[in-house]
C-alpha cells in the first residue's frame, strides 16, 4: 500500500492533480479541500494516500491529511458509498459537519455532495453511528439514542465548540446527563454550560 507521497505538484485539475516524486508522476485523486491546499503550495507536498485495487483499475486517492483519509475510508465502508461519492462528501463537507451530521441524522447535510440523495444519506448516517462512535478519538459515547438523533442537541455542541470547549469534554458531559428529547436550545445549552462551568 502507498501511504503517502512527498513531491512537488506538477499539475491540478478539478478533482486530481499529478504529483512529481523523484521523476515519476503519480495521477491522485483529491477533494476540493486538498485540491485548495495543494494550490497554496510551492514546493515540496506531502499528502496521505489510499491505493484503490479493483480487477479493472488501480486509483490513488489524495488527502491533505490523516483525519480526511479517515473519513475516506470510514465513508467508503458504508454500502452504496464508492471512491467517487466518498470523494464528493469530503469535497462539500468539512469533517466537523460530517461528524455532526451523522450524530445529529441531518440527512439534508450529506445530500449537498454529488450523487448523494435521501435513501444514501439515511444510510450513511445510520452506518456511521455503528462504526464511528467511541472510535474517533472521543472516548466518550452518548448516553441515549435520543440524544444522537436530536438536532437541537448537535446545535447545543457546536455553540459550545465555538465558544472554545473541547468536543470531548462536551460530550463527556453530555453521556453523563438525563437527555430529555423535547428540550429546548436555551435549556439544553445552559444545562451542558451549567455542568462544564462546574467541572462535572
Amino acid at each position: 500500500m502507498i501511504t503517502y507521497l512527498k513531491g512537488t505538484v506538477e499539475k491540478i485539475a478539478e478533482n486530481s492533480m499529478v504529483i512529481d516524486v523523484n521523476g515519476i508522476g503519480y495521477h491522485v485523486i483529491c477533494s476540493a479541500r486538498t485540491i485548495n491546499e495543494a494550490s497554496n503550495y510551492a514546493g515540496v507536498i506531502h499528502i496521505f494516500t489510499m491505493l484503490s485495487v479493483r480487477e479493472d483499475s488501480w486509483t490513488l486517492y489524495g488527502f491533505i491529511s490523516e483525519q480526511e483519509r479517515f473519513w475516506f475510508n470510514t465513508l467508503t465502508s458504508v454500502q452504496g458509498v464508492g471512491g467517487k461519492v466518498a470523494v464528493a462528501i469530503l469535497s462539500a463537507i468539512s469533517d466537523e459537519d460530517i461528524y455532526n451530521a451523522f450524530l445529529t441524522g441531518d440527512k439534508n447535510m450529506f445530500t449537498r455532495a454529488d450523487g448523494v440523495g435521501q435513501k444514501l444519506a439515511t444510510r450513511i448516517i445510520t452506518e456511521l453511528k455503528e462504526k464511528i462512535i467511541g472510535k474517533i478519538d472521543l472516548n466518550v459515547q452518548l448516553a441515549t439514542s435520543a440524544a444522537i438523533e436530536s438536532s437541537v442537541l448537535g446545535d447545543v455542541i457546536s455553540a459550545l465548540s465555538n465558544l472554545g470547549y473541547q468536543k470531548a469534554d462536551i460530550l463527556r458531559v453530555v453521556s453523563s446527563m438525563k437527555m430529555d428529547s423535547d428540550a429546548g436550545f436555551d435549556v439544553l445549552l445552559k444545562r451542558v454550560l451549567s455542568k462544564l462551568s462546574s467541572g462535572v
